[in-house]
């Protein structure tokens, strides 16, 4: 791990579902594709049902969860091309996830942006979406999970590894390591226990909307907590 006090650079390392958003981008893709016909009412009812699966940690080992979101947003993503698709997303980001993004999240990542922070936003769910969500901030890397793609078609399953768990801890020591950034100067912020990993492994982690096993812990070790909410309509 990167040592403090050198000419490495700092960074802020940002989970997305439940950290920036209201909700997880997966489930809104899901629920926007259903109103618009594009997957059967059982899809929506089953990926509801893998997500509170997650949500209340219930099943520990997230790729079995990811293993059935797989067989699910497949038959979503093969009725259309990769173009057709990314469109879908789009107008989903539009629609859905843009209204649940917390208005508070721009001011204290563009106020570390200023400070000289690289920002990266580090999420399990598509990459595609993070990239959308990104584009909203206006500056950013992401590190996400990558669809595989062949024939111009997404098949629905993930190209390498999901971004999770120790995963995620992995691809962030890479990024640190081809950047030249020091980990114990940086931040992570995150809402849920799975996310532990990537707390530890920095020097300033931070917990936003925390589930009550993540607050519980995070008092314990005495992290920072925040709060992000929606403004009132």
């Amino acid at each position: 791990m990167p040592q403090g006090g050198s000419a490495l650079k700092k960074a802020v390392f940002i989970d997305i579902d439940h950290t920036l958003i209201r909700g997880t981008a997966i489930n809104l893709l899901v629920s926007y594709a259903f109103k618009r016909g594009l997957v059967p009412v059982s899809l929506l009812i089953r990926a509801l049902f893998w997500y509170l699966q997650y949500k209340f940690n219930i099943i520990k080992d997230f790729r079995h969860i990811i293993d059935k979101t797989d067989t699910l947003i497949g038959t979503l993503f093969s009725k259309m091309t990769a173009d057709e698709l990314l469109a879908v997303f789009a107008d989903c980001f539009e629609q859905r996830i843009k209204p649940r993004i917390y208005p508070d999240s721009l001011t204290f990542l563009n106020s570390f942006r200023k400070e000289g922070f690289a920002v990266y936003f580090v999420s399990s769910t598509l990459e595609p979406l993070a990239k959308l969500i990104r584009d909203h901030y206006g500056f950013g890397q992401v590190i996400a999970s990558k669809l595989e793609i062949k024939n111009n078609h997404f098949t629905g399953r993930i190209e390498g590894k999901i971004c999770y768990g120790p995963e995620k801890c992995r691809q962030i020591r890479a990024v640190a390591k081809k950047d030249g950034i020091s980990l114990v100067d940086s931040f992570a912020f995150s809402d849920h226990i799975s996310d532990t990993p990537m707390l530890e492994m920095v020097g300033h982690p931070v917990v936003i909307n925390p589930s009550k096993s993540l607050r519980k812990l995070a008092l314990a070790k005495k992290w920072d907590i925040r709060k992000l909410r929606l403004k009132p309509r």
